[in-house]
């Protein structure tokens, strides 16, 4: 079933249609089983694109069908709400001169046939100024936070990369840094590096008839990839994940400086994890990749399978809903637990870099 998700999905990628006679066969308990695989991995609604065109005889029963179109339904609903309320604060920040860089889930489903099929829950993004056309950093994390507050938003500051303002339900992530820099002077680099391209576009892409903006296709394909990374050194990714990457691919491949990316995975220890992804996006989705060459030795292959392995195995910490000290323990078991993953993804020590955190938690005063 794990498979079958795979080439439905791969659909999508590929702009086919679904191979009939690959779902011959199919039992209820299998419509079943490769539903609920579907809505763990969080692209219930992107599957159900081609799962609702199915002809009666193929498609799952009609309880099954209309309980999937009803998750589908509330997917859009919820998803077309959240793009409402973003909207609307990135419109606030507007009327005082601040622009809404959105990032993570909000700029992956650009990516999308059908944006409000992406799953995302709020809304992470970076504030500037523009001013004679430069680009301007200085001050606007701090000056968005006082205009919530003074429009009546809550703002929590508890976090040194970003604070959380509570904006009519919606919970958005304010970001100083991009990136947790405190982790050394790499990932500082790659976020001034981040930040030079936003300041050589002007800005972001108006998404719309928004006033939200989208980063660059650079921009994108380097900070996706260290999201994916953090989360799967940390906890695990999702299919979800792999469809961003495979769908940002097939959009923008021709529109990324590939020698500079790559140069900066070598520098940041991306490399390989962006390999097993590649390797992933071609053969289990179909993709095409035409801008550099995939991987295909037997180390990227071996490793390729046991990453995704542990993405369709994977948990997440952040949905236990575990808080404060508890929270903690449980990252740090997580961190001995995937220590292959530091090794031979990252080729990092794990005990070193979780030492490296733990003292960085100790650092204050943090400047880029």
């Amino acid at each position: 079933m794990e498979k079958m998700l795979f080439k439905i999905l791969s659909c999508i990628v590929c702009d086919t249609e679904l191979q009939l006679d690959s779902l011959k066969g199919l039992s209820a308990k299998d419509w079943s089983v490769l539903y609920a695989i579907a809505k763990r991995q969080g692209v219930t609604a992107v599957a159900f694109e081609k799962i609702q065109a199915l002809p009666k005889e193929l498609a799952p029963s009609r309880e099954l069908a209309m309980k999937w179109m009803s998750h589908s339904m509330a997917i859009e609903k919820q998803t077309r709400s959240i793009y409402q309320r973003c909207a609307g604060f990135a419109q606030l920040m507007h009327e005082h001169g601040l622009h809404t860089l959105v990032l993570k889930g909000v700029a992956a489903s650009q990516y999308y046939p059908k944006p409000w099929h992406r799953e995302f829950g709020d809304l992470d993004c970076y504030l500037y100024r523009v001013a004679d056309g430069k680009v301007m950093w200085n001050g606007c994390y701090e000056e968005g936070n006082c205009i919530a507050e003074q429009a009546g938003h809550a703002v929590k500051r508890g976090h040194y990369k970003h604070s959380h303002i509570k904006y009519r339900g919606l919970e958005v992530e304010n970001h100083q840094f991009s990136l947790p820099i405190k982790d050394g002077k790499n990932t500082k680099a790659l976020e001034r590096y981040l930040r030079g391209l936003v300041e050589q576009q002007g800005g972001g892409a108006v998404i719309g008839d928004s006033v939200l903006r989208t980063p660059s296709a650079d921009f994108n394909a380097l900070f996706l990839t260290a999201h994916a990374m953090n989360h799967f050194l940390y906890e695990s990714i999702k299919v979800r994940h792999v469809m961003d990457w495979a769908l940002f691919l097939k959009k923008e491949q021709g529109n990324v400086d590939w020698d500079s990316f790559w140069q900066w995975c070598d520098r940041m220890h991306y490399t390989r994890f962006v390999q097993c992804m590649n390797y992933i996006c071609v053969h289990q989705l179909g993709l095409r990749i035409d801008a550099f060459a995939v991987e295909e030795n037997d180390t990227i292959r071996r490793l390729a399978v046991r990453v995704l392995q542990d993405i369709l195995e994977g948990d997440s910490l952040y949905t236990k809903g575990y808080k404060g000290l508890r929270f903690r323990i449980a990252l740090a078991a997580s961190y001995f637990k995937s220590m292959w993953k530091f090794h031979r993804v990252y080729q990092q020590s794990a005990l070193w870099l979780l030492a490296k955190r733990a003292a960085g938690m100790l650092v204050r005063d943090v400047k880029l």
